[in-house]
């Protein structure tokens, strides 16, 4: 089982953005900066007034997982969007694979252990049908 534990992991630190970049290739944050802020895009964001986004923490590991599985998605879209327009940057179509690579284990991760996140899921095959085993997300009971 793929278990890899990014939000108390140096990989964000260790993780040489300069080395994907090339003259040409716009200035990124972190997934989890770019998560933050709404964009990926360094160069794109603009900050209104004195706002400062507010860093999401997760209270258990189911939250971990879907926290994480979100800022890699939207890393990975946002390439996407990118790549749509520059289809032949290849060092950012190295960047997109790796982040979609980490969502889908990502996605495999919590499925096993929470259920499915979408209806195209695998975690459906099985009977009885897991969308009836937990409680949807309005019926959790939060701590507040």
């Amino acid at each position: 089982m793929y278990n890899y534990n990014f939000l108390n992991d140096q990989w964000y630190r260790n993780m040489n953005y300069n080395s994907y970049r090339n003259t040409s290739m716009p200035s990124l944050f972190t997934p989890v900066e770019g998560y933050n802020n709404g964009n990926l895009f360094a160069d794109l964001y603009s900050q209104y007034k004195n706002y400062q986004p507010v860093t999401l923490t997760a209270r258990n590991d189911k939250e971990r997982i879907l926290l994480e599985l979100s800022r890699m998605a939207f890393a990975a879209h946002e390439l996407n969007l990118y790549l749509d327009l520059h289809p032949e940057d290849t060092t950012m179509l190295t960047l997109f694979n790796d982040y979609r690579q980490k969502t889908n284990d990502l996605t495999k991760q919590y499925e096993e252990k929470y259920g499915p996140l979408s209806i195209s899921s695998d975690a459906l095959t099985q009977a009885p049908f897991m969308w009836e085993q937990n409680a949807w997300p309005w019926e959790v009971q939060r701590n507040v």
